[in-house]
């Protein structure tokens, strides 16, 4: 997936340096986030949005705001093409930026509030995932002095998708003359031009009308202003003769300590949905200025609050359950029910990556939709199904058969990402996309059972899918079938052969197909199956072990992302535990550090199926979330320098490490499988009403045991290791908890209390005694310390210090990273303690003038100790710095892989 620069390096720097996020505490996780300063480097705006509209709300509480993450307005779907674009990579269909809306700013009469006018005091501001308000609080000085205390609120409404809300609560601390201004700002609009716009003064409303340039889509913004009853004044008009702008301004005598209250109603329609985008924006604000603040908000809690009934619940830890709750509220706050645009790897929250469809879609959000919200995944089948016609002349154009999507979607579903193909050629060869597409209709049916649609628009897609790959494989003489020249993945390395994530998608595309044939009485082309039995898969041995090759010359260097481990998951390839187990440690620490966030993931949800030894799967999860959510409201980033922000493919892939990773949950065709699997830093997780075949269920895993309980539906058969269950509403399923951290081993520190004096951000000391060697403690300075506790209070002999490597990067587009040289991140020199109260250390063995192994194995005289500790004080930083490397900047200290101590 190309670069996308909307958060900047000095955000980036600003997220790198941020404290955890501050957040009104509960046992399982926060509800109300809340900020404190908006000067803070933790603080950055958030966002709020109903599936249909969405906004990003600035420090002023309203209106538009600029910088590293501009404070802008969406609409779903709403894509232009630029008539005249700046530069080559412009000239493709975008989402354009609507203006903004949420503009209602006061005065005194000598000046208006903002962050650049006066001072602000007692500043707050707040989002309540339960309803996505988003409240702004504070005391204004102005520049005369004269004070006043004010309050926003600014919601979209989700039980009326075409509905804005702003209200301004206004105390002053003075007497005389205060005005308010409603306006509909132009300035941030981009790609549009106007068409029309008006105000009544009567009616307290005006309206602006904008088209899109290239597509002529037409979007109509309405605004109605309501008040308290101490305000009586009419207004007048503003922003005229602005383009793409209108407002009117109230002028109004207040009294000190009295409250003055002022709500914006705003509605937002566009063509796409009604011949009269004007008359029905106009309707909806009328609607809902009538109906009152009070109805309206009311109407938006309910809607709401069936999402958080069938919600994520994580137990014992508030830091994880908070950012869980947020995931959940911006994944949901850019899709609903009815609204049959896909997700954009930055939703709603932004325009990131042009507001395009990527397999992000399908792969990263959608399976975090549909366990629990299916009404809302299909959403994201619908919108391929519309643009079916499309993917088969795309197909037809490029000499395959079939359907072919494009990898980046937008308006008509024909290829979208930006040229030239020298820089971005992940349109020609990134063709998993196909398959991506594939398996989220045939997950759909797995999920649902609806046969009906199935046969109407799971089954014309799949076909096409299949169709495609059968044209695509390539047939050798040894009767094996190859796919050349493509793009997995791993971009770092485009324009490979057998590549094998798209071999196994590809495969799995095939036999899918087939099984949908056979549900639907239907005759699958022969073909497909044959070709699905001999398409190549490559294994290689590296060191003694058997892995998955990521493709035909493979080499073992960099890669940007989660690949090959992918094959296990999402994809299911029955492949030995062995291999991939093996392919876990080998391409782990070979993949991008730098992000983006959605690997580790993969990783985590890996481990918990294989039952690895140790508590990786949990350490996992550390990686995927705490280097990427670093601002005060819980948001993503796409990687840890910036990328797309709000990155909902990066949520997407967090929320499924709960819903399928410590469950183990599948949805089959005819039962639901369950194989859960916790280790100790995890007391709990709670899946909420989980949906399969028109069942509604609970899955409880806890420490030791794991309960279904069934809510509505027929019995539900669940199949578990020790064979196939029936659960009803009146006998729920209990079941053994795997804990894989309790295996024996004889190494004495693996999963123990691990502490260090500092560490990068998703480097955890837990890392280093995970029981895997592809994870890394790794402090932020040197000197440093780590120590974690011996089990048993035992003799120990024998410490073994695995470290981390460091890959070259990519030099330029389109040219593969080189397999070497590989650098050693270790200490050159340190010192191995122990302990036996914890103050008092005894040095038992020492290591100096060592920069290139990365595997110390030391021997001592047997001791009894209960804590082991490592004292790391000199590094190879100098050798470090001068290596090119995708991380910028690129780690210097030593990485920890594993300690073990028998």
């Amino acid at each position: 997936m190309r670069w996308c620069g909307l958060v900047s390096a000095v955000l980036a720097l600003a997220l790198a340096t941020a404290s955890p996020a501050a957040a009104t505490a509960s046992p399982d996780g926060s509800y109300v986030l809340t900020a404190r300063s908006s000067r803070s480097p933790a603080y950055a705006p958030t966002f709020t949005g109903n599936g249909f509209l969405g906004v990003r709300v600035p420090a002023s509480g309203q209106g538009y705001g600029g910088g590293t993450v501009p404070a802008q307005s969406e609409l779903a779907g709403f894509y232009a093409k630029p008539t005249s674009p700046k530069t080559v990579s412009d000239a493709v269909q975008q989402r354009a930026n609507i203006p903004t809306w949420s503009t209602l700013v006061f005065g005194d009469g000598t000046g208006t509030y903002s962050s650049a006018s006066g001072q602000t005091a007692n500043w707050r501001q707040a989002i309540d995932l339960h309803t996505g308000v988003v409240t702004t609080s504070g005391t204004w000085k102005a520049p005369d002095g004269h004070t006043t205390a004010f309050s926003y609120r600014v919601f979209t409404d989700r039980a009326d998708e075409h509905v804005g809300v702003v209200e301004l609560a206004l105390t002053p601390g003075w007497s005389g003359t205060a005005t308010v201004t409603d306006e509909i700002d132009g300035s941030p609009a981009t790609l549009t031009d106007e068409v029309t716009k008006g105000f009544t003064a009567s009616q307290r409303q005006d309206y602006v009308e904008v088209a899109t340039q290239g597509t002529g889509i037409d979007a109509a913004i309405a605004s109605q202003l309501a008040t308290s009853p101490n305000i009586t004044a009419t207004p007048t008009e503003v922003g005229a003769t602005v383009p793409e702008t209108i407002g009117q301004q109230l002028s109004f005598p207040v009294v000190a300590g009295q409250t003055y209250t002022l709500t914006k109603f705003v509605g937002v329609d566009d063509s796409q949905n009604t011949a009269d985008p004007v008359a029905a924006a106009q309707g909806e604000a009328a609607a809902a200025a009538t109906a009152g603040l009070p109805a309206t908000l009311a109407a938006n809690d309910a809607a709401w609050a069936p999402l958080w009934n069938n919600r994520i619940d994580v137990q014992g830890d508030r830091t994880l359950a908070t950012d869980v709750n947020a995931s959940e509220f911006y994944l949901w706050s850019s899709t609903r029910d009815g609204v049959n645009w896909s997700v954009s790897p930055a939703g709603l929250s932004s325009n990131g990556y042009d507001g395009h469809i990527f397999w992000d879609a399908e792969t990263w959000m959608y399976p975090s939709l549909l366990a629990q919200h299916p009404d809302l995944a299909a959403g994201m089948d619908a919108y391929r199904f519309a643009r079916l016609g499309a993917a088969e002349q795309h197909a037809a154009a490029t000499g395959y058969s079939g359907a072919r999507f494009p990898w980046e979607s937008a308006l008509d579903g024909t290829e979208q990402i930006p040229p030239p193909v020298s820089i971005n050629s992940e349109g020609l060869y990134e063709q998993h996309i196909t398959a991506d597409v594939a398996l989220a209709q045939w997950q759909y049916y797995l999920a649902t059972g609806d046969l009906a649609w199935l046969r109407a628009q799971g089954w014309p897609v799949l076909s096409g899918a299949a169709g495609f790959w059968a044209s695509r494989a390539t047939r050798a003489a040894d009767g094996s079938y190859h796919i050349l020249h493509v793009t997995g993945p791993d971009e770092e390395n485009p324009n490979v052969n057998d590549e094998i994530y798209t071999v196994v998608a590809a495969k799995t595309t095939l036999e899918d197909a087939v099984a949908a044939a056979r549900v639907l009485g239907l005759a699958a082309p022969t073909g497909w199956a044959e070709i699905a039995r001999h398409l190549a898969m490559r294994t290689s041995r590296v060191g003694g072990l058997e892995i998955y090759k990521e493709f035909a010359g493979y080499r073992g260097q960099l890669v940007k992302q989660a690949d090959v481990t992918l094959v296990q998951y999402p994809w299911l390839d029955p492949m030995p535990a062995s291999v991939a187990e093996n392919d876990l440690s080998y391409y782990v620490p070979r993949t991008d550090p730098g992000g983006p966030s959605m690997s580790d993931a993969v990783n985590s949800i890996d481990s918990s199926a294989l039952g690895t030894p140790g508590c990786s799967s949990f350490v996992y999860t550390e990686r995927s979330y705490i280097p990427f959510i670093r601002d005060v409201f819980d948001q993503f980033s796409e990687t840890r320098y910036g990328g797309a922000f709000t990155f909902m493919t990066g949520i997407g892939g967090f929320l499924q490490e709960f819903l399928y990773g410590y469950s183990g949950l599948r949805l089959e065709s005819s039962d639901v499988r369950l194989a859960p699997s916790l280790t100790s830093e995890l007391p709990g997780v709670v899946l909420r009403n989980l949906s399969w075949h028109g069942r509604v269920f609970t899955v409880s895993v806890g420490q030791r045991t794991t309960t279904v309980t069934l809510s509505s539906g027929a019995p539900l058969p669940v199949r578990t290791a020790s064979g196939l269950h029936q659960v009803t509403a009146a006998h729920s399923l209990r079941l053994r908890t795997a804990r894989p951290d309790l295996a024996k081993s004889s190494d004495a520190v693996r999963c123990q209390g691990a502490t260090a004096s500092s560490s990068e951000p998703g480097a955890t000391p837990l890392a280093a005694v995970d029981g895997s060697a592809a994870t890394d403690w790794q402090p932020t300075r040197l000197p440093a310390t780590f120590t974690t506790p011996v089990r048993a209070n035992r003799l120990i002999a024998r410490a073994t210090v695995v470290w981390g490597r460091l890959w070259p990067g990519v030099k330029q587009p389109n040219m593969p990273p080189a397999p070497a040289p590989v650098k050693t991140l270790r200490a050159s020199r340190y010192a191995l303690e122990v302990s036996v109260n914890g103050r008092t250390w005894h040095i038992v063995a020492t290591v100096a003038g060592v920069t290139k192994r990365t595997t110390d194995v030391l021997t001592f005289a047997p001791v009894r100790a209960r804590f082991v500790r490592l004292h790391l004080i000199t590094g190879s930083e100098k050798a470090i710095k001068k290596t090119k490397t995708n991380m910028n900047p690129p780690p210097t200290t030593p990485m920890v892989m594993e300690l073990t101590v028998t």
